[in-house]
């Protein structure tokens, strides 16, 4: 009995050339991803705290309210700056993997590395 070269996905061992092109494409792809990310920017404002991010979770810069800076109550602020890095690096973080699941095709676990 003869089997055909390549089954696909649906039915058995896909084309080890084709898997390979998919994984280049893929590879390639998220190379721009990562241009595209680092000029991407979120903007999170919490409590008087204005962070923003770029798409890799990096902070870009950060503004403070002159009415939070209180030499008596650093805790508040404290808690103000941590609450904002820690919602806009967590957006960011799933920005970007929203856009990794869109590039990459349903490739096998651990054919990219």
């Amino acid at each position: 009995m003869k089997l055909p070269k390549n089954l696909g996905f649906g039915g058995g061992m896909p084309n080890m050339g084709d898997l390979m092109k998919q994984a280049q494409d893929a590879m390639g792809k998220a190379k721009h991803l990562e241009e595209e990310l680092a000029n991407e920017r979120f903007d999170i404002e919490k409590n008087g705290v204005k962070v923003t991010f770029d798409g890799r979770g990096m902070v870009v810069s950060l503004k403070i309210d002159n009415e939070l800076i209180d030499p008596e109550d650093s805790e508040t602020l404290e808690d103000a700056i941590s609450l904002a890095c820690r919602e806009g690096f967590e957006r960011a973080v799933e920005s970007r993997q929203e856009r990794v699941d869109q590039l990459m095709p349903n490739l096998p676990p651990g054919l990219l590395g």
